[in-house]
């Protein structure tokens, strides 16, 4: 057993359902399930367990009353087959499940929830909204699980779940977490709050393509605060883009990110990713790839934010590096910020940190910043395009899908 001095989240005693029945000891802690007093189905020797939570391949299946829908009991449950069974009070084990979501993986989600729709049903992606206790909920389908040699599932986290696991633990504001995970016939959906306002598209729609300058500020300081705690746990998110920025409320104004499917912890892979016209330049070269990436990416979400319109028109223009900065932006520190989120050079581009630092966000008046200007890293045929580009309308979504780069 692990030392059982560290401070425990809950703990509770249950009965458990074999063949003599015992009363156990079940305790949560932040990394791990404690069993004490567990017997075996036969013979009336005890022992205790330890279910760690980043290692283990049990999950918790609950199970309900048919007439009142309350917990009656739940089993921990490994390779599809019941390993152990508990019964306790509704209040004691919907406490228990309260406390253990996203800490360990739940089973047969179909009893939590009633389908209502697919919002999204392709090969890329599934994303089912569901309704549990007349609130609605989204379930994203994950890659997770593999089939092993003798036909059961090898248990492989996810990135997106490790990342939200982190987040879990260090929550914030502007980030959307989850409330657990269910496994379920080698398949894992989170399960997440749903949001409907939409994404940045219906903020822009909102103000007919116009948004107000400190409506512009207020959500861009939230997204670079977001990417900032990102950052500092070491999460890269690597497609931040409209889609991928929801607002989660409009009075006040409240803006969560969204979707690390395609996340690296620790830049942990060598992968390029991203989403066509939001790409950072140094993605398709060879160089290290840095958590400015996302920088970039939020740099080109800013430009759109302004002027409705994208600095790359497609994944070509991405691909040449023909930026297309706007030249009816006004506002002086608006602009000065754009250039250092968009620097080519990453390690002159702004941090998170920095940004938020800038005059556009602590209303110093036009008060460029020190950091080299943008103009000196584009070629002349790019800073021909970035002064001389006219306003135009508002290009709307292109459905770019997100995609890896080999």
């Amino acid at each position: 057993m692990k030392n059982c001095s560290q401070s425990f989240l809950f703990t509770t005693k249950l009965s458990q359902i074999i063949r003599n029945g015992s009363t156990i000891t079940i305790t949560v802690y932040q990394d791990r399930l404690s069993l004490s007093g567990l017997k075996k189905s036969s013979g009336c020797e005890k022992f205790d367990k330890d279910i760690d939570f980043q290692t283990t391949h049990y999950v918790l299946n609950w199970d309900y009353s048919i007439h009142s829908k309350v917990i009656e009991g739940f089993s921990l449950c490994k390779q599809n087959k019941r390993r152990y069974i508990f019964s306790g009070s509704s209040d004691q084990l919907s406490q228990l499940k309260n406390i253990l979501g996203g800490l360990m993986a739940f089973s047969d989600w179909e009893k939590d929830f009633k389908f209502v729709k697919h919002i999204r049903n392709n090969q890329k992606c599934q994303i089912i909204l569901a309704k549990h206790e007349n609130q609605y909920q989204v379930l994203k389908l994950i890659d997770f699980l593999c089939p092993n040699n003798s036909n059961n599932y090898t248990i492989q986290t996810s990135e997106e779940l490790r990342a939200l696991k982190l987040i879990q633990k260090n929550p914030h504001n502007n980030i959307h977490g989850f409330n657990s995970y269910y496994i379920d016939e080698m398949k894992c959906f989170l399960v997440m709050d749903y949001l409907s306002q939409g994404t940045l598209y219906d903020l822009q729609k909102k103000y007919n393509y116009k948004i107000p300058i400190n409506i512009i500020q207020e959500v861009m300081q939230q997204i670079l605060e977001g990417l900032n705690h990102l950052h500092q746990l070491k999460i890269i998110h690597r497609d931040i883009k409209y889609d991928n920025i929801m607002v989660a409320s409009f009075n006040p104004i409240q803006i969560k990110i969204i979707d690390l499917g395609l996340c690296v912890i620790d830049n942990s892979s060598n992968s390029r990713a991203g989403t066509g016209g939001y790409i950072a330049p140094e993605v398709f070269q060879s160089t290290k790839i840095t958590d400015k990436i996302d920088i970039f990416s939020a740099g080109a979400v800013f430009h759109k934010l302004l002027v409705g319109k994208p600095i790359y028109d497609d994944l070509v223009q991405n691909q040449n590096g023909n930026i297309r900065i706007n030249s009816h932006i006004q506002n002086q520190n608006a602009l000065d910020l754009l250039h250092q989120m968009l620097n080519f050079d990453p390690k002159l581009r702004y941090s998170a940190y920095d940004c938020l630092a800038h005059p556009f966000f602590t209303d110093e008046s036009d008060s460029l910043s020190s950091k080299t200007s943008l103009y000196q890293y584009l070629s002349p045929k790019q800073v021909k395009l970035q002064v001389f580009t006219p306003a135009t309308d508002f290009i709307t979504n292109q459905n770019i899908h997100p995609f890896k780069l080999n």
